[in-house]
């Protein structure tokens, strides 16, 4: 019963956490049709003509309005990283959630909020770790254990650059699953990593877009 309580809140954290990264995608949004017409605005019922819930009032599909502010002088390379102005490159636009509506798709509640309307709040403790119990430890382990090899299900990881992110045959979408936890690990991973600067070219290494 711990364990699965434990499992539980580890999703929520996760789950929660996805709209603050620098994400990669959601699954519904990466096909070929998607990228090409640069717009993730999956609607959360399924029901076509409902991008992001607008029948509802959940939210609307709207254009990014991205960071345009200049790089500093250490960073000549304006241009050919594929994170400046995030996610310009690869969508120019998604949701926007009204009220206490959240995700994606805006499917979701804001943290600390339940129910149809999102309007019911539930408390949730965060308890220090050290003062739990042995078994309340060993759950809160195995829920990092089974986020580790649960594959995320709603979001995957872009795994080549803009120019071939369609594939060789230019209709086969580079993405991958990847579990919940290594998710994390990943969204560290790329936006930390050296920008890409071509074959036979040294990868620019001064580059930072995480912190």
């Amino acid at each position: 019963m711990h364990s699965q309580s434990m499992w539980r809140v580890g999703l929520l954290v996760v789950t929660c956490y996805i709209g603050l990264t620098l994400a990669q995608f959601p699954r519904e949004c990466v096909t070929p049709d998607g990228l090409r017409s640069g717009q993730c605005c999956p609607s959360p019922t399924g029901v076509a003509g409902d991008a992001c819930g607008s029948i509802s009032g959940r939210g609307q599909c709207v254009s990014i309005a991205a960071d345009s502010r200049r790089h500093g002088p250490q960073y000549p390379y304006v241009g050919r990283d594929d994170r400046e102005r995030w996610p310009l490159r690869f969508f120019n636009r998604t949701c926007q959630c009204n009220g206490n509506f959240s995700g994606f798709n805006c499917g979701r509640c804001k943290h600390g909020l339940t129910g149809p309307n999102c309007d019911q709040r539930i408390s949730v403790v965060r308890r220090n770790i050290m003062q739990m119990s042995t078994a309340e430890k060993q759950a809160f382990v195995n829920a990092l254990d089974q986020a580790k090899r649960t594959v995320h299900p709603n979001l995957v990881i872009c795994t080549r650059r803009y120019q071939e992110v369609l594939g060789p045959d230019g209709n086969s979408p580079q993405f991958e699953n990847v579990t919940i936890y290594n998710y994390f690990v990943w969204s560290h991973y790329y936006s930390v990593s050296k920008t890409f600067l071509g074959p036979g070219q040294a990868s620019f290494g001064g580059v930072d877009f995480s912190h």
